[in-house]
Order: C-alpha cells, then sequence, then structure tokens
C-alpha cells in the first residue's frame, strides 16, 4: 500500500521496496520490541506509520494511536487500519500539542514513541501525553549519546532509563532512547 500512495502522495522520500524494508521498516521492528501487552502507545509524528504502524501490524496485543498533524499521511494510515484490518490502532489528524489538551488522550498513553521527531521536541510534546509510570522512546542515530540524552531528559523534567543500540540490515547503527 505504501508503493501505492507514495506515487502520488509522497509519503516518504524513499521509493525502492528494498530500502522501504530495509530502512523503515526493519528500524519500526526494533521499536515493536518494547511494549508490553495490553499498552496504550502513541506515535508522535507517525507520517507512513513508522514505527507505531509497523507496531500495530505485529503487536496485535497493544492499541496504538497514530498521531500526525498533517491530513495526507493520517488518510494513508486510515486506509492501511482498515485494509489490514488493525483492529487495536487507529490514525489521528492532530498536533501534539493539540491532542495533550483532550482528556481522553492527556496522560493516557503507557509508552510513546518517535521515530522523526528531535529529542527535545519529543520529550515536551510527549511528556503531557505519557500516563504515570510510562515511557518515552526516541529513534536516535548513534551521535545520540547517553551524555546528551540525560541532559535534555534533565531540561524536560523526565528520567533517562537506557539505551539500545541496533543495526540495520545494511549495518547502519541506530539506538532507542528510553525514558520515563
Amino acid at each position: 500500500m505504501l508503493e501505492r500512495w507514495n506515487r502520488t502522495q509522497r509519503l516518504t522520500g524513499e521509493r525502492d521496496r528494498r530500502v522501504l524494508l530495509g530502512k523503515h521498516v526493519a528500524d519500526s521492528l526494533a521499536c515493536a520490541a518494547v511494549p508490553s501487552a495490553g499498552e496504550r502507545v502513541l506515535d508522535i509524528g507517525t507520517g507512513a506509520g513508522f514505527p507505531g504502524a509497523v507496531i500495530g501490524c505485529v503487536r496485535p496485543d497493544v492499541d496504538v494511536t497514530l498521531l500526525d498533524s498533517r491530513e495526507r499521511p493520517t488518510s494513508f494510515l486510515g486506509e492501511v487500519v482498515r485494509s489490514v484490518p488493525l483492529a487495536r490502532v487507529e490514525a489521528v489528524t492532530m498536533r501534539a500539542e493539540d491532542a495533550a489538551r483532550i482528556p481522553s488522550m492527556a496522560a493516557a498513553y503507557s509508552l510513546v514513541t518517535s521515530r522523526a521527531v528531535r529529542l527535545e521536541q519529543v520529550l515536551a510534546l510527549a511528556k503531557p501525553l505519557l500516563s504515570p509510570g510510562g515511557r518515552i522512546v526516541s529513534m536516535q542515530a548513534p551521535p545520540t549519546t547517553e551524555a546528551i540524552a540525560r541532559s535534555v531528559a534533565n531540561e524536560a523534567g523526565v528520567a533517562f532509563r537506557e539505551i539500545r543500540d541496533y543495526r540495520l540490515p545494511g549495518r547502519e547503527p541506530r539506538r532507542l532512547v528510553i525514558f520515563g
């Protein structure tokens, strides 16, 4: 579906199937191992659904909300949710700042993920959406060190938990930076 929609809607800069699978999907799979069964997951700035839609596909035991401020990606994701189908996934067109003011979304997610948002931004956006004891997972490239993560966490008023390093199929290093 992504290949078909990408022809006219430009949901990702990548068009090659191998790159989409080896870079975007494989990257998202690293994040799919983080939620526990029954968790409510919010993917901020989901775009074409990375990592949130992938989590929803491989983890039918969690509820996933795909949040993006742009109608184009959420229209695509709505079609994915209906076509696959993904009963526990929903696509929402809204800014994260606005979602934090909605009672059913504020402090409602045990896991907030983001792949395409700068670290300091994702912490500020995720914090009001995170339930007590919840975690934030920011997908980053290796220049994000533990010292940087701790500093950004301190500024945002959240706790740094850990960094999980992994490699994409082409051996590109990546990391999950986890806060809570």
